[in-house]
């Protein structure tokens, strides 16, 4: 256990909070969509927007805890995250009015934004550097059992009802996200070590571990040197029109499949295998990012996301459906690890929550938009397809990007 590098734990720790974060609060709602309209007869449209508003506060706090992640660490903001996202379940399963579940999702909105993604994914990217691909892969890939939580969500829904079970999944927070955090630390340097485990020349003391790791991080970006560079924005908009496709789908997909006619026991399967198949995306394409150029594997990464989407407008059963998960599923989360990958490769680690808040920040503005225009599109037309076309669409025409977005040239005022 011992010659186990620290590194390695910290993708453990990292990946069991993404895993209970992203699968309750962020792939979950889909679960709980259908059951809080038939109770409170809101519209699709005034539930969908629930999710905007999760988008909206992140887009608020994702640059802030990036930047006090690089700062103060990402042990605290993870639990303090896990605390604040258990009392935000237990109280969403008391909600009665519109208004009181729109301010608990901004409630439930701040919990998760300390608690996923930028502070894990910062935490690990720092850990490894010749093993970062494979280190932000494994945590990437691990989320994809978030796909089990989601049918975890659906059995408990079927047997407690959706409120008791929002209480579950409350204390499931604090029971797993908790001692988790505890065990994260941001970087190896405070701690004798170096990235990727490497041995600190002559066994010297961790102030001089620190000097050693200096020089990787000379050359690094500044948020703002990145920003001035071609390449991050580039980045931001073929991510954020990946991000809006991904955020339409995780809220209306169970919605959807059931208004053409799917059970919800098999709408609920195919939303959990979707999650569970993107693992194959996060840690494969990460992996390969050590072998062949990031770009390229990006373009692919898109391409299987946009393919996914014309499969998912095509389904009138299972078939389709499963070509969609098998498509889409691996797109998505290839974008997700390539993504972080290439900004560690691009801008460096010195700044790199701060720039990964930068990032998220501007993807919001897809992410908030899709699921609100997708429950309009179905409220207008009964139907969901046309708003996969155009997603569809909308990827195919930012593939370019991808191989465009070249390293940035990095000079002295960086």
């Amino acid at each position: 256990m011992s010659n186990i590098f620290y590194g390695w734990w910290i993708v453990v720790a990292t990946s069991l909070i993404h895993m209970w974060g992203a699968g309750t609060f962020y792939y979950g709602f889909t679960a709980f969509f259908n059951p809080i309209v038939d109770e409170l007869g809101w519209s699709y449209a005034a539930t969908s927007f629930a999710a905007s508003l999760r988008s909206i506060e992140g887009g608020i706090a994702s640059p802030l805890v990036g930047f006090a992640t690089d700062r103060y660490g990402a042990r605290r903001l993870l639990l303090l995250g896990s605390i604040l996202g258990g009392i935000g379940f237990i109280l969403l399963g008391q909600i009665q009015t519109l208004w009181s579940f729109y301010l608990l999702f901004i409630f439930l909105s701040v919990g998760s934004s300390l608690l996923f993604p930028v502070p894990g994914w910062t935490a690990v990217a720092n850990w490894f550097v010749r093993k970062r691909g494979i280190a932000l892969g494994a945590l990437s890939a691990t989320m994809g059992i978030a796909g089990l939580v989601i049918y975890l969500i659906n059995w408990l829904i079927g047997l407690y009802g959706w409120r008791h079970t929002s209480v579950i999944l409350g204390i499931g927070m604090w029971a797993i996200g908790i001692p988790c955090s505890l065990l994260v630390r941001t970087r190896p340097e405070p701690y004798g070590l170096l990235p990727d485990g490497d041995a600190v020349p002559h066994r010297e003391p961790p102030d001089r571990a620190a000097a050693s790791a200096q020089s990787l991080e000379e050359g690094d970006f500044t948020a703002a040197a990145a920003l001035r560079t071609r390449t991050f924005w580039m980045i931001a908009i073929l991510v954020t029109i990946s991000a809006a496709a991904l955020h339409a789908v995780v809220v209306h997909v169970m919605p959807y499949l059931i208004s053409i006619h799917f059970t919800r026991y098999t709408a609920g399967l195919t939303a959990s295998l979707l999650i569970l198949v993107s693992a194959i995306g996060r840690f494969i394409l990460g992996w390969l990012t050590s072998r062949l150029d990031t770009r390229y594997l990006l373009a692919l990464a898109l391409l299987l996301q946009a393919l996914g989407l014309l499969a998912l407008a095509a389904a009138e059963g299972f078939g389709m459906a499963a070509l969609f998960v098998g498509l889409f599923g691996p797109g998505y989360g290839g974008v997700i690890t390539l993504r972080l990958t290439m900004q560690a490769q691009y801008f460096g680690r010195k700044a790199f929550g701060a720039i990964q808040g930068i990032m998220m920040a501007i993807l919001i503005i897809g992410t908030m938009a899709s699921p609100l225009l997708a429950g309009f599109c179905f409220d207008l037309y009964g139907s969901y397809r046309p708003a996969w076309v155009v997603m569809a669409i909308l990827l195919f025409l930012v593939i370019p990007l991808s191989i465009l977005a070249r390293p940035p040239v990095r000079s002295s005022q960086t």
